[in-house]
């Protein structure tokens, strides 16, 4: 892929973020947990396998905005393929994927790993090369005579009991051996990585259990960057590029989170801290995939181990 191929992946993403960003706020970032009926995670109707990363914010968003009943989607031949047929005026919704290929020590491209075994080489004296590329999905309402996967759902949105009790394990689950401490007192929320702990105000600081746990989710997602666990640099000073960048995985890791467990946070002086994202994204287009990529993994690693 040329770079101007590249740089038109990280653009066309990046437009969809800034745009829901400027329509929604940071609660653009889990449409999937606040639309009727949607049922989780966005997934493929033909394969049942989960879109990841930036794909969840786009697929997920996509989703809500246009009323969709079931957050699955199909290729346009993925859908011919199941005797089905897109009707005709649909839109379709970009996916983003990353194609790995590899190069040796003489410039040789090789498309896949059979390639460079079939030029007498190992993937030792071979480097890994990725691509960003996308292809177009339409949902399965945007087809004919396909059916869902999954059944549609009322989402639970009961904020007294449930979701606090979810919110609660997502801690609770974090895998033992790497989860970091976590102590209450205070007025300040940080995680400090020499200690690999989390200190957090008592939750009656808090305007609301919501806002409680939407920093909680952020701290722990910027544990998750100690070595012992994704090593992300967090040795970055406040008000550093980098800093910044972490700071937005977190957010969107946070927001991930909350998403998952039903819960929302409402604000209404979030509008600047917003715009000041909006700007950093327009600037470093590549920045929206990058940091919805690590947040994920993030997110994953707290809830899967």
């Amino acid at each position: 892929m040329t770079k101007q191929a590249k740089q038109d992946v990280y653009t066309k993403v990046t437009d969809k973020v800034v745009a829901g960003l400027q329509k929604d706020g940071l609660k653009w970032f889990c449409p999937w947990a606040k639309s009727e009926g949607v049922m989780g995670m966005p997934i493929n109707n033909a394969t049942g396998k989960a879109y990841k990363g930036i794909n969840i914010l786009l697929l997920s968003a996509a989703c809500a905005d246009n009323g969709f009943e079931y957050n699955e989607w199909l290729t346009y031949k993925q859908c011919a393929d199941k005797g089905g047929q897109v009707k005709k005026g649909s839109k379709s919704e970009m996916v983003i994927y990353w194609q790995v290929s590899f190069v040796d020590k003489d410039s040789n491209w090789y498309k896949n790993e059979d390639a460079v075994k079939a030029a007498g080489l190992t993937m030792a004296d071979v480097q890994k090369r990725f691509a960003a590329k996308w292809f177009n999905v339409f949902n399965i309402a945007q087809c004919d005579n396909i059916e869902p996967k999954t059944p549609a759902r009322p989402v639970d949105v009961n904020n007294d009991i449930d979701p606090i009790e979810r919110a609660e394990a997502v801690y609770n689950n974090y895998p033992e051996a790497k989860r970091p401490t976590l102590s209450h007192g205070g007025d300040s929320a940080f995680y400090r990585p020499s200690t690999h702990s989390v200190q957090m105000p008592e939750m009656n600081r808090f305007e609301s259990a919501d806002a409680y746990y939407a920093t909680l989710f952020h701290e722990l997602v910027h544990s998750t960057g100690h070595e012992s666990c994704l090593d992300r640099d967090l040795k970055n000073g406040f008000g550093t590029d980098k800093y910044a960048k972490e700071e937005l995985v977190a957010e969107i890791g946070s927001m991930f989170l909350m998403g998952l467990t039903g819960l929302e946070v409402k604000n209404d002086n979030q509008q600047a801290y917003i715009n000041g994202w909006i700007s950093k994204l327009t600037k470093e287009p590549k920045l929206a995939i990058s940091a919805a990529q690590r947040a994920m993994k993030a997110v994953d690693f707290i809830t899967e181990g």
